[in-house]
């Protein structure tokens, strides 16, 4: 059992914080970090756009004053939060899973060879 925690102690985990403070400040951060570049692709591409489109829609409502702007300016916020909020969760998931497969096949590994 003591060499079991030894070899877990020896994997080369994904820590569950830098992951999510990296999605937090940098778009798809978290899920490049976890070894996911198409989902953090993605959410890159989305949480840029969505955060461009907001800006340029609120700065089309200042200047202009219509309505229409207004209204598609807190969509686009509205729409940036909510992917934002996705890919902290999914970069924290995505780290869990990742060191639960690893810590599993750790196990495996050790278990298949043979103790004289």
């Amino acid at each position: 059992m003591l060499i079991i925690f030894l070899y877990l102690d020896s994997l080369n985990y994904k820590s569950s914080k830098k992951a999510v403070l990296l999605s937090t400040f940098i778009p798809g951060g978290g899920q490049f970090y976890n070894g996911k570049t198409l989902k953090g692709s993605i959410i890159s591409l989305t949480d840029i756009s969505t955060f461009s489109l907001f800006l340029y829609n609120a700065y089309k409502y200042n200047t202009i004053k219509q309505e229409n702007y207004y209204w598609s300016s807190i969509g686009y916020f509205i729409t940036f939060f909510a992917v934002k909020m996705f890919s902290i969760v999914d970069a924290y998931i995505d780290s869990k899973m990742i060191n639960a497969k690893r810590s599993q096949e750790k196990i495996e590994n050790v278990i298949k060879v043979p103790i004289y």
